[in-house]
């Protein structure tokens, strides 16, 4: 399945609402969103993963890339709405100690 991202905006935050795999094929449109989204400006990105079930290792490394890019310029990379098997891959690879994660959007709203 390709990977979808809808866009919207909260208060300082921009929202990537994924929808799909996070794998291969995803991972370089993930990585042209968030580029895109840097050069415009906003930093601070908040990745909705309600609609993702499968990530692989090019995904997780489109996810830290993102985070290093919005990170260099002063913003900040958050994840919502992670489900239960994706947190134990995140837990795994020991990324939940990076990554801000809340399966709460609201949180980030605002």
């Amino acid at each position: 399945m390709n990977l979808e991202i809808h866009r919207s905006v909260e208060g300082k935050n921009v929202f990537l609402g994924l929808i799909g795999d996070l794998d291969m094929a995803g991972a370089p449109v993930l990585r042209q969103s968030i580029v895109k989204e840097v050069s415009q400006g906003n930093i601070f990105l908040v990745l909705d993963f309600a609609g993702v079930h499968f990530i692989d290792s090019s995904g997780l490394g489109s996810i830290i890339g993102g985070l290093r890019r919005v990170r260099s310029n002063q913003g900040n990379l958050f994840l919502v709405g992670v489900d239960d098997e994706l947190q134990k891959i995140f837990r795994l690879c020991e990324l939940d100690k990076i990554f801000k994660m809340d399966s709460n959007r609201e949180t980030f709203s605002g």
